[in-house]
């Protein structure tokens, strides 16, 4: 049956979209009511692309990020950082799994980032940045997560930012990397420890089309 439902001939039959998108608005629903109860408001609101190379986005659901995160173990001496955190989904999710180190969040579009600023203010652990990821100095975090913020091109400018600033282990959780995924591959220094598709989560979809996800390690002295 799994492998039906990744075949384009099940999420391309008229029917199944229309039951699809019925799911995946339940789930909205769903999460909206948890962001309200970290937040103070629903994040499941769309994040338009203001960049060239840059992409739009929705939220996360928790139910992804549950599957994302299951093997991290965070300490107080880490250091997160979400690219293109958009209104700050991954950092409620992290709250709510009473992460205890610093959580920051870096977002592009002023009037998306302003939502995350609002409401992050209640937590001291977290905070969100209104900006761009090729301004900040990379070396202060050692946990990431994106969900696919970049075009290939610039996602390929990043790598070669984050490698020459890096000195440290870091970890990355990248979350829809079917189109940029590969340029990790056989790359020096970068190791993937998991990596699987996901579309059906506690009995919704989570996408209109299956979605892939991945966990890396780059050790800079391996590069």
């Amino acid at each position: 049956m799994a492998e039906f439902m990744y075949s384009r001939r099940f999420y391309n039959n008229p029917l199944i979209r229309r039951m699809i998108r019925f799911s995946r608005n339940a789930v909205d629903v769903r999460d909206s009511l948890t962001d309200r109860r970290i937040c103070g408001q629903s994040l499941s609101k769309f994040v338009p692309a203001v960049a060239a190379g840059a992409t739009g986005s929705q939220s996360t659901p928790y139910s992804v990020l549950d599957t994302v995160f299951r093997s991290a173990e965070f300490s107080e001496d880490n250091a997160f950082l979400d690219i293109g955190c958009g209104n700050g989904r991954v950092l409620a999710f992290l709250i709510k799994k009473k992460v205890p180190c610093p959580l920051t969040g870096i977002e592009l579009n002023p009037e998306v980032a302003a939502v995350g600023q609002a409401w992050t203010k209640r937590y001291p652990n977290a905070a969100v940045i209104c900006g761009d990821v090729f301004d900040i100095d990379l070396n202060r975090y050692d946990v990431f997560f994106m969900s696919r913020p970049f075009e290939p091109d610039l996602f390929s400018r990043f790598l070669q930012k984050l490698e020459r600033e890096v000195h440290h282990r870091i970890t990355l959780y990248y979350w829809v990397d079917q189109q940029s995924g590969q340029l990790l591959h056989n790359r020096p220094g970068w190791i993937m420890h998991e990596r699987k598709i996901l579309f059906f989560r506690r009995g919704f979809f989570i996408a209109m089309t299956p979605q892939q996800y991945s966990v890396w390690t780059y050790l800079p002295h391996e590069a």
